[in-house]
């Protein structure tokens, strides 16, 4: 028995972002196949455009006609996340097996993805209402691009830097935690 709100909330849901990055991991799976090569240095894009589409799908347009009712914002946040990050979950799975069709040792980097998608989504919980979701959107994506840039100021900074590579795990439950404390209760 499903329940109430698992209909609604999935048709509220706006699959595109996740629809466009399942389009853009299937072209490199493709090319990746024909190749015979796995392009190694699109992962971690990769994982951030995943995380960065999975948070993009906890917009919610009807937020403001939503907020007379006595279910809160943070748990049709949650029952958005629901629906959103098992299908990422899948996305990225598929996306590692064919990776292993062409590159067999290539291992299971799913912590940097689950990284990055809990960091993203700690920021909506956190942010501003007016810029949550963009602010959410925005930190895998220029997390990975700082990283792949190799700009680092300080040696001290760049543990930081490249975390979500290094010790995905420790950022993930950071994020997680930080999640689960929400501003946005």
């Amino acid at each position: 028995m499903n329940p109430a709100w698992l209909a609604p909330t999935a048709r509220a849901v706006p699959w595109q972002p996740l629809a466009g990055v399942a389009a853009c991991l299937t072209v490199v799976c493709a090319f990746a196949l024909t190749q015979g090569h796995w392009p190694w240095g699109v992962l971690d894009v990769a994982a951030a455009g995943l995380a960065a589409a999975v948070v993009a799908g906890l917009r919610d347009p009807a937020a403001n006609l939503l907020s007379a009712v006595p279910t809160s914002a943070a748990r049709r946040r949650a029952r958005r996340q629901v629906l959103l990050v098992p299908a990422a979950v899948g996305l990225w799975l598929a996306y590692l097996a064919v990776g292993h069709v062409v590159a067999p040792g290539m291992g299971w980097p799913v912590g940097p993805a689950v990284a990055l998608t809990a960091t993203g989504l700690a920021v909506v919980a956190w942010a501003p209402d007016r810029i949550a979701v963009e602010a959410g959107v925005a930190t895998p994506l220029i997390w990975v691009a700082l990283a792949r840039t190799g700009v680092v100021i300080d040696d001290q900074y760049s543990q930081v830097v490249f975390a979500f590579q290094h010790h995905p795990w420790i950022v993930t439950a950071a994020a997680a935690a930080a999640l689960l404390m929400g501003r946005n209760r």
